[in-house]
């Protein structure tokens, strides 16, 4: 699950270096496409949080602080 560890651990760094939880999570559709994949080869689910899915972006994902 590769995608799916990149994102965990770039997540638990976030909340590690700013000590709060991201508010928007931004995943390209492609990303977010291997996400699903992954966790259907793995008999698990996707469920993060404040996810959106955008289309047309240079960026795999995306954390966005909280205001």
């Amino acid at each position: 699950m590769e995608k799916m560890d990149r994102l965990r651990d770039t997540i638990t760094n976030y909340i590690y270096e700013n000590g709060t939880e991201y508010q928007r999570l931004l995943v390209s559709k492609e990303f977010h496409q291997a996400l699903l994949t992954e966790a259907e080869e793995h008999d698990t689910q996707v469920d993060l949080p404040r996810l959106e899915v955008k289309e047309n972006v240079d960026y795999d994902f995306k954390l966005l602080p909280q205001y």
